[in-house]
């Protein structure tokens, strides 16, 4: 076990720090949290329609989700460029390639042509078209870094700056553009659906026990060595988005089971890794330490906000770190198959309150049913918890009788 984790301290997590902080993969990571908010506001009124089951006469706002969550993948394509030319210091360019992200993802989304102009289909502005958008916004990317610092001015040129900007634009916009219209418009290619078809292994891999398990237990695992989950956003993220719209879209008869919805409701109670029980637990220890640690905790977790308490207590300690990888698998398992057998409702709506109490998301999202999965859940993880630590909690009490400090252990 040392030499796995001295191999993990000194080899793996350094890889996928320097990973993270490549300007193109922190680029497409930065989207993806800008646009959380878009998401919120969505799941906000997923809260007010519950509402609207027991009161009907209320307005439906649901026209305003459809402006939020329903345009992710139009934010999506500009913002990437824009923060990829941001963390590759073209700033003079970030604008410009936003924009010019929405043009060709404009044209990506198969209009159909009509003599007054151009007919657009809603649907493929929201979540469905986010891998759309996302290789559009890399495309932009490629062809504006290329042509960053190419200009047709010298520098000591008597010309505004702002003026050479919109100058040293024209090529690659032109290109862009140009490229968009001849493979989708010209060609009468359907690019669209052409990149879903190539992610769909993807997108229905996720859906299955072991890809979920998968989609869960990695990141859990580096997170437990301080690797904050969210550097597999940009992987993860487009996938539970695009299959919570496809529930919402089946309503009933919805399937999908990786969503966002159900990995906040039932299964990272607390936050990733299932640490909720774990900090209920520490309020008993025995150690002054970790009881401290528990007090301190409580409040955040109970919002599902866990970083204290990992980074605190599970980061890089061995006793605590293998039950929170037991955790994520046996996790998932037990809520893949209440679902999949239908023993608790699928959830068919948007709901990224994460930071919403556990058992009030398990009722919105999955009704009576999802407070006992939660439940549930919650006394599984406790036992498991329970044990490692209660073997922590004696290391940490012997530590405090001799003396020792956490910088000298």
């Amino acid at each position: 076990m040392e030499k796995f984790m001295r191999w993990m301290t000194e080899i793996v997590g350094p890889k996928i720090d320097k990973v993270a902080q490549n300007p193109w993969v922190a680029g497409i990571q930065d989207s993806i949290n800008k646009i959380l908010p878009m998401i919120l506001v969505g799941s906000l009124i997923t809260v007010y329609n519950v509402a609207r089951n027991y009161l009907p006469d209320i307005p439906d706002l649901s026209a305003i989700r459809s402006y939020t969550f329903g345009l992710i993948s139009l934010f999506v394509a500009f913002l990437i460029p824009y923060f990829i030319m941001s963390h590759k210091k073209h700033d003079k360019v970030k604008y410009i390639a936003g924009m010019s992200s929405i043009a060709l993802f404009m044209i990506t989304v198969n209009p159909t042509k009509l003599e007054e102009g151009y007919l657009y289909q809603f649907d493929y502005f929201g979540a469905g078209g986010m891998f759309v958008a996302i290789l559009a916004g890399i495309f932009v990317s490629i062809i504006m870094n290329f042509f960053a610092k190419v200009s047709f001015f010298k520098e000591d040129s008597a010309m505004p700056s702002f003026i050479q900007q919109w100058f040293d634009a024209l090529i690659p916009i032109f290109i862009i553009v140009f490229i968009g219209w001849l493979v989708v418009i010209q060609l009468n290619f359907d690019l669209y659906n052409a990149i879903l078809t190539i992610f769909k292994p993807l997108t229905t891999v996720a859906q299955t026990f072991p890809g979920m398990l998968l989609l869960y237990l990695i990141p859990t695992f580096f997170y437990s060595m301080g690797i904050s989950g969210w550097v597999f956003a940009p992987i993860l993220t487009p996938i539970a988005l695009s299959a919570i719209t496809a529930n919402a879209a089946a309503g009933a008869d919805a399937s999908n089971i990786f969503v966002d919805e159900v990995v906040f409701a039932f299964i990272a109670l607390g936050g990733r890794g299932g640490t909720l029980p774990l900090s209920f637990l520490m309020l008993k220890a025995k150690s002054t330490r970790l009881k401290i640690l528990g007090k301190t905790c409580i409040g955040p977790s109970v919002l599902n906000i866990n970083e204290p308490l990992v980074f605190g207590a599970i980061a890089w300690n061995p006793i605590l770190m293998i039950p929170m990888w037991i955790n994520a698998i046996i996790s998932t398992t037990v809520v893949y198959f209440a679902l999949k057998l239908g023993l608790v409702a699928i959830p068919n709506a948007v709901f990224s309150l994460w930071y919403c109490p556990e058992f009030l998301q398990g009722f919105l999202v999955s009704g009576i049913g999802g407070v006992f999965l939660t439940a549930v859940v919650f006394v599984i993880a406790g036992l498991i918890w329970y044990p490692f630590l209660k073997i922590y909690d004696n290391k940490c009490l012997a530590q405090e009788a001799a003396g020792i400090t956490d910088d000298e252990d």
